[in-house]
């Protein structure tokens, strides 16, 4: 199959289909997003956030969209990697489902079949705005995504209480999915 699709080896075949098919690859890249995610949070935030503070004001109006789509492409890596953990058919022999190739998280989430609260879908329609529209681009890929912005900033607090909440939350929901992932020091780095 892999002759078919031009490649010469079937190391990248291979590759796809294990790495793809691997929940724990997946759970990988989420754990890694989300540390670029933390990392950023630590180092370019003032520890103190004080009411017209500029520091602030200057680090969400640079860094919140950045920390936005890493916080969310991590939400998102981590939601598949369970899908992928139910359903290891989403990652075919040479491309990956349409059913998990969205950046949207909010169907992601409904289709985990995680409880989903107010404040829940709120903190996931921001994040994923962030990574839909105004993430990697100065615009979104299509003027319809634009509108979908009307009303966020960037420069809104990024409200790291309630993403910590979700994440916190997914790691709960992927431990009852996917407790092989987990060691017994509770790191979540098994792959």
């Amino acid at each position: 199959m892999c002759k078919a699709v031009g490649l010469s080896s079937d190391t990248s075949c291979s590759s796809f289909s294990y790495l793809g098919q691997n929940p724990g690859a997946w759970r990988l890249s989420s754990l890694r997003l989300k540390e670029a995610a933390d990392v950023l949070r630590q180092t370019g935030w003032p520890d103190e956030r004080k009411e017209h503070d500029l520091e602030v004001a200057t680090a969400d109006f640079r860094l919140g969209p950045v920390y936005m789509l890493l916080i969310g492409m991590a939400l998102e890596a981590g939601l598949k990697a369970i899908l992928v953990a139910q359903n290891p058919a989403l990652i075919g022999e040479q491309r990956i489902s349409r059913d998990i190739t969205t950046h949207r998280l909010k169907v992601l989430w409904d289709r985990v079949r995680f409880p989903k609260s107010r404040a829940t879908e709120s903190v996931l329609d921001r994040l994923e705005r962030f990574v839909v529209a105004f993430g990697r681009y100065p615009v979104s890929k299509a003027m319809h995504d634009m509108k979908s912005m009307t009303g966020a900033s960037f420069h809104a607090d990024p409200d790291f209480d309630e993403v910590a909440r979700l994440w916190a939350s997914l790691e709960e929901q992927t431990k009852e999915v996917m407790p092989e992932l987990f060691t017994e020091q509770g790191s979540g780095e098994s792959v």
